[in-house]
């Protein structure tokens, strides 16, 4: 059995719905696997910088666009100077028991700055108001408070450095509290956190915490959320047609669509889990979807391109253009065979996701693996 989840990284969630860790929990081996390659590629970045921040080599073979979002980061935790903590671990302060990793913190006479790299690319990360941010900064301010005390307008740069957002161009966003301000915030949080583990939590929908709460497919609070929103009419399977519907219930019909598509996606989300779990087929399968060619090394493919067409070098793969745009591109340039030779053999088509669809649907249904770890030996 595992243990409920009151970490750092998803206090955005516990902190407004206290009764989630322990849903979740419960329905672990229900709930789709939220691990991912983005997921690898943030553990290496923070692996990076914090060798180049300790003086300690980094491993070879690396992406030049890793390591210059990366070094942007490093420039940026040492602008502060003062007394340095890298990739510390301690314990939580709402949870002593429980540890978190701080990526950087920085102690100077004027102010205290934490810092956390986040190497994510679609949903961008704000500063302001982020648990988690405010979880770490109270952790090592307690602790640094054992050797030296703060005045309570002692200020506290929080910050999330996000190079590579595509939604943000500013990799930094801050949050700036004094030490009085920092310790109410945590005062509320601990509270919550007890709340948790009480075990009378309460189910509180938001888009905050909802949006990546692997339970929401699950969660009849999250699903009733957009149902209650709906006319009477509208909460069967058979839908009445939108023109018979009067104006004020057509408005509470689209009030309720954001919520109504993010649990659909919930559910579609559950039904693949279950079924690459092993479960039978009951209307739907997966199939292989579709996907879109790309290069199998960036670097190589900016470099090569950069031969006939304009890219800036300096910025790591900035403003690299897809296989298909590339070859209109240069449709009309006079290439060498070898350039051509070389182009395609950069250019790979990953297998497509599962996907799912009906099972009338006429692609045949994707060949799962099967295996036999959890089988007891006879």
């Amino acid at each position: 059995m595992g243990k409920i989840d009151v970490g750092a990284s998803s206090a955005h969630r516990w902190t407004v719905c206290t009764a989630s860790p322990q849903f979740i929990l419960d329905h672990e081996a229900d709930l789709p696997s939220d691990r991912t390659s983005y997921a690898d590629e943030g553990t290496l970045a923070h692996a990076v910088a914090a060798n180049i921040l300790l003086d300690q080599p980094i491993p070879t073979g690396l992406s030049d666009e890793l390591v210059g979002y990366v070094n942007g980061y490093v420039a940026h935790v040492q602008s502060h100077g003062g007394k340095l903590a890298v990739e510390t671990k301690l314990p939580l302060f709402y949870m002593p028991d429980r540890n978190g990793i701080i990526d950087a913190a920085s102690s100077t006479p004027d102010a205290i700055y934490i810092d956390d790299l986040k190497y994510g690319v679609g949903v961008s990360v704000d500063a302001q108001d982020n648990e988690q941010l405010a979880i770490y900064g109270e952790s090592i301010v307690r602790q640094w408070e054992q050797a030296v005390s703060f005045k309570p307008d002692h200020p506290i740069h929080l910050t999330i450095y996000q190079p590579r957002d595509r939604n943000n161009p500013e990799p930094v966003r801050t949050w700036v509290l004094t030490r009085r301000e920092l310790a109410e915030l945590a005062g509320w949080i601990e509270g919550q956190a007890a709340e948790v583990m009480s075990g009378n939590g309460v189910f509180k929908v938001s888009d905050k915490g909802c949006r990546f709460c692997k339970a929401k497919g699950l969660c009849s609070a999250y699903a009733n959320q957009g149902l209650v929103a709906l006319p009477e009419a509208a909460r069967v399977i058979e839908l009445p047609e939108a023109s018979t519907l009067p104006r004020s219930e057509r408005v509470k019909v689209l009030a309720a669509k954001k919520v109504l598509i993010g649990w659909l996606e919930a559910v579609e989300d559950q039904e693949v889990s279950e079924l690459m779990a092993g479960a039978d087929p009951q209307g739907f399968k997966l199939v292989t979807g579709k996907s879109n060619r790309a290069w199998s090394d960036p670097d190589a493919a900016q470099k090569l391109l950069s031969q006939h067409l304009k890219l800036d070098v300096t910025r790591p793969r900035a403003d690299l253009i897809s296989p298909h745009k590339a070859e209109q591109a240069l449709k009309n340039k006079e290439l060498s065979k070898r350039f051509q030779t070389r182009l395609h053999s950069l250019i790979t088509k990953p297998e497509g996701k599962p996907t799912l669809v009906a099972e009338t649907d006429p692609r045949p249904a994707l060949l799962l693996e099967t295996t036999f770890d959890n089988l007891d030996v006879i």
